[in-house]
Formats: structure tokens, C-alpha cells, sequence
């Protein structure tokens, strides 16, 4: 009986270990989704003539040097912003919902590119198209069937 009790706790115990170290924030999804993309984890790396920053922010050192202030993180948060303000309260009274999805981040010279979803609130929603953020000025533009 001893040794039931005790491998239900230890099962029990290991599930809800792995359940919290594998829930991350939008933040740490980011910043690894960063570092597979050859950002450092730490300070900034030079490679071709370009300065990569942690954040995802880079400058080209060219003659005038360019920079690309906006890093992955804030494109995210003003992709979030860019919905709630376009579509928060008019979407949430239907029971409606647009979601970007933070393990969707792709790069490009001048843009952040997020999946975005539509569906009933609570559910996952269906991919509708792409949410795209500015390097340089933090513009934000959807591209999809919105």
C-alpha cells in the first residue's frame, strides 16, 4: 500500500513539474525564438557590417549607420496594441477574438512578421494571415483576409 501511494505522489509530483517549467511567457517564447535566429543571449554580436542586439534590434554600419530600433518583443507587444485598438471592444462584445501567436515570429530586413488568429473567445481561432511591424519605425500593417 506504501508503495502505491508513493509512486501516485512521485507521478503526480513529476506532472506538475513538467507542467510549469513548460509554461513560458510570450517574452521567453521570444527570446529563444531570438536565439535560433542568431541573436545573442547577451550584449550584441557584429557580423557583416550589422550590429545584432539581444532584443532583436539591430544596426547596419553603414555610412550614415541605419538603425532598427524595434526588437522582437516590443513588435509583439505593438502588434497586441495594434489590435486592441483597432478591434478590442467591437470584436469582444460579439464574442469574438484576434490573437497573435508569439512562437509564429519571423524576420526580415525591415519587418517583424507574427501569425495572427480570429475565432470565438476561448477558443485557439483559425489563422486569418500576417501581422507585420516595422523595424524601423514601429509601423504596423495586417496582411490576410482582414
Amino acid at each position: 500500500m506504501k508503495k502505491i501511494i508513493f509512486f501516485t505522489f512521485l507521478v503526480i509530483f513529476l506532472l506538475v513539474f513538467q507542467m510549469a517549467n513548460s509554461s513560458k511567457t510570450d517574452e521567453e517564447i521570444i527570446q529563444l525564438k531570438l536565439l535560433k535566429f542568431g541573436y545573442p543571449s547577451s550584449g550584441y554580436i557584429i557580423c557583416n557590417e550589422t550590429a545584432y542586439y539581444k532584443d532583436g534590434s539591430k544596426t547596419e554600419l553603414s555610412k550614415p549607420p541605419k538603425m532598427y530600433e524595434i526588437g522582437g518583443v516590443e513588435a509583439y507587444y505593438l502588434a497586441q496594441n495594434y489590435i486592441e485598438k483597432e478591434y478590442g471592444n467591437s470584436l469582444e462584445s460579439k464574442g469574438l477574438m484576434i490573437r497573435v501567436e508569439p512562437k509564429s515570429i519571423e524576420e526580415s530586413d525591415k519587418y517583424w512578421k507574427f501569425k495572427f488568429y480570429f475565432g470565438d473567445l476561448g477558443s485557439t481561432g483559425r489563422f486569418m494571415g500576417y501581422i507585420t511591424v516595422n523595424r524601423e519605425k514601429g509601423y504596423v500593417d495586417m496582411e490576410g483576409l482582414f
